[in-house]
């Protein structure tokens, strides 16, 4: 009989193996392995010692030496960690239930985890002492069947782990295994491992892109929601920039690679997932302060328990069930959740500290340029003079703007092109810093610059005084047509999203802009922002978020994370916009959001309130539970077998209310 239990006992080990294969590391499956397989081992063992105990009830001898040698199969993985974790507390029980899982090899280091670490080796101690007191007085039952409940319980918290988990290794099989090379004309397959920066590689719709790059030839629209939570596909031509781990939608293209592996945005993004998984948020190190104490006073608990009934059944049931296994994966677990939910919004969030904070903020600093507004110029209006038409007058501004780069003249060539149309005739353009640009045709001289320049009348430039933007003049063969009006526009989700801010508790909003003092009042004021601070010098930026941060509000700033990089390290949650394929973006901020969407940052807001909740509920659930458990024990209401069971009850129910997280609506 016990050669058919053992037979039977192997499959069964053979199915949860294979359960969790496909997304735990070697080690990590390996040590379920050992766990499980050695609790049915000794299940098996106590099938067996009880059927030959009834069988043959003369015979006790051998029925206890097979419950004896159960015992002991069941207590060797326990007895192991337990002695592993008092000689380095950072790696026990935790790195069972998630830390471990892409830095195994980091689990003895010294980055300050060890106190968490420590708690969780606090459970296979008070375990393998219950187990141990259990074996001296012939419990083999309980000695057997606490540590096979406690491993099912550790099997079913990673499973659930795993689900918060997926998100995040989802965008780790975002991987091109093969990508389409063109060598002298001719594609080939190849690896992506063989890729350089510089091949020019063939997408065809449908292919995951294998690394950054831009664009050579062919227009598509690409899916980049994997990377930027966006879920309208971006349009893409000769130029753009195209990230890996996107979607090809639509049509052929050629891209030139631009990065491969860890230099890629993907690439960037993982890292700092995976250094994100590895922190700890200021509630665990809270938590950590009082584990030094929580062992001594369970100890106390099942001594005094022990000597007042003299039942060392209770002492047993009293340490199997003060394991805190709920408690200390009361913040990881919301933690792990969180990071994955951010991921899918394209929020970026480089340690778990800064999603608590985030919660606390009351004083929100905003970069103008590039923040709440588009980046660059557009043409909003024009103010013709004379007989000169509107269209007369941007058609003599292309002449100039055509051929010149400035970001006053694309706008001018951006709004000529809208209202359709093109260059007549071929010109000589001349740019002259500081002035403008002058193009020299068939028909005559056209300039296109300041009014100081074009010797713009002061009656003239009164026409214009209402528009607190850039203004450029137009003057052909000497005679002034007229300006056209620019601005940096507001964009369009920015005051709703400014007013959500609002509604979640920010009290105060400030902008910061080296623009000039008009155009930043007149965009304060159309976004609703509090208070504005003009024509300041990235030093000045710095010293007023430095001032804000010492009134003793918590203050978050938002920039585009390249010029204003010391302003957002100074505040205590720094949030960079637009980080795609921006290392600079990505390395400055606390918070990095993919896109240019500001609305990402209430996304931020509401997830952190929703996560600090979450973790107030486990840690509720956790200390309630192990408190009530120990009293029942203590007073012989639990036993060892049962207590062990709700244990673990408790741990799944802290994980199942941290995976909610993943089904928030955030939106």
């Amino acid at each position: 009989m016990s050669d058919t239990i053992g037979v039977h006992a192997a499959p069964v080990a053979e199915r949860l193996r294979q359960a969790v294969e496909p997304t735990l590391t070697d080690e990590e499956r390996s040590r379920i392995g050992r766990r499980i397989g050695t609790a049915l081992a000794a299940t098996a063992l106590l099938i067996v010692g009880t059927i030959y105990a009834k069988v043959l009830p003369d015979q006790t001898a051998v029925a206890d030496l097979l419950l004896f040698v159960g015992a002991i199969i069941a207590a060797v993985p326990l007895f192991s960690a337990a002695l592993h974790g008092v000689g380095c507390p950072a790696c026990s029980h935790l790195r069972e239930t998630h830390h471990e899982h892409d830095h195994g090899a980091e689990a003895c280091s010294t980055d300050g985890s060890e106190q968490e670490h420590h708690s969780g080796g606090i459970m296979d101690q008070l375990v393998s002492i219950a187990v141990l007191a259990a074996i001296a007085t012939g419990e083999y039952a309980t000695a057997i069947l606490v540590p096979l409940l406690m491993a099912i319980g550790h099997f079913l918290e990673e499973r659930s782990l795993l689900g918060a988990r997926a998100a995040i290794d989802g965008l780790k099989r975002l991987r091109a295994e093969h990508a389409t090379r063109i060598n002298d004309g001719v594609e080939q397959t190849v690896p992506i491992d063989d890729l350089a920066v510089g091949d020019v590689l063939v997408i065809r719709p449908a292919e995951i892109l294998p690394a950054d790059g831009t664009v050579t030839e062919g227009h598509s629209a690409v899916d980049q929601s994997s990377v930027t939570g966006e879920t309208v596909p971006e349009d893409v031509a000769p130029g753009s920039a195209v990230f890996a781990g996107t979607l090809n939608v639509s049509g052929l293209l050629h891209v030139r690679v631009t990065g491969l592996g860890h230099d890629t945005a993907m690439g960037k993004v993982l890292d700092t997932l995976r250094s994100a998984e590895q922190s700890r948020a200021p509630v665990t190190q809270i938590l950590e302060r009082y584990t030094a104490y929580y062992m001594p006073f369970v100890l106390i608990v099942a001594v005094v328990s022990l000597l007042l009934s003299q039942e060392m059944s209770r002492a047993v049931a009293v340490l199997v069930v003060a394991c805190p296994c709920a408690l200390v994966l009361s913040s990881s677990t919301a933690m792990v959740a969180a990071l994955a939910m951010a991921s899918r919004y394209g929020i970026l969030i480089k340690n778990t500290r800064f999603l608590e904070v985030l919660s606390d903020v009351r004083t929100l600093i905003l970069d103008k340029t590039g923040t709440v507004t588009f980046g660059h110029l557009d043409v909003t209006g024009s103010e013709p003079l004379g007989a000169a038409t509107e269209r007369e007058l941007l058609e003599a501004a292309l002449t100039c703007s055509h051929g010149s780069r400035h970001p006053v003249s694309r706008a001018v060539t951006a709004a000529a092109r809208d209202a359709g149309i093109e260059p007549s005739a071929s010109a000589e353009v001349t740019e002259l810093p500081g002035k403008g640009v002058e193009a020299r045709t068939d028909d005559g001289t056209v300039q296109l610059g300041s009014a100081a320049w074009l010797e713009v009348s002061p009656a003239d430039e009164h026409r214009t005084e209402h528009h607190p933007g850039p203004v450029v003049w137009v003057k052909r063969s000497g005679q002034l047509l007229g300006a056209i009006l620019m601005a940096d526009r507001p964009r369009p989700e920015a005051r709703q999203a400014l007013a959500d801010l609002r509604a979640l508790g920010i009290r105060r909003t400030i902008l910061l802009t080296g623009d000039r003092e008009p155009v930043a009042k007149n965009m304060a004021e159309h976004l609703g922002i509090d208070e504005c601070r003009a024509e300041l010098l990235p030093t000045e930026k710095l010293e007023s978020v430095q001032a804000e941060a010492e009134s003793g509000e918590r203050v978050l700033a938002v920039g585009d994370g390249v010029n204003d990089a010391p302003a957002l390290a100074r505040a205590d949650v720094g949030v960079a916009m637009g980080a795609m394929g921006s290392d600079a973006a990505i390395q400055s901020a606390d918070i990095a959001l993919m896109t240019n969407d500001i609305g990402r940052l209430v996304t931020a807001v509401k997830l952190s309130r929703m996560t600090r909740r979450t973790i107030a509920v486990n840690v509720a659930v956790g200390i309630s539970s192990a408190l009530i458990m120990i009293i029942l024990a203590s007073l012989g209401f639990v036993g060892a077998i049962v207590g062990a069971l709700v244990h673990n009850i408790g741990a799944v129910a802290v994980v199942v209310n941290s995976a909610r997280l993943l089904r928030a609506q955030l939106d």
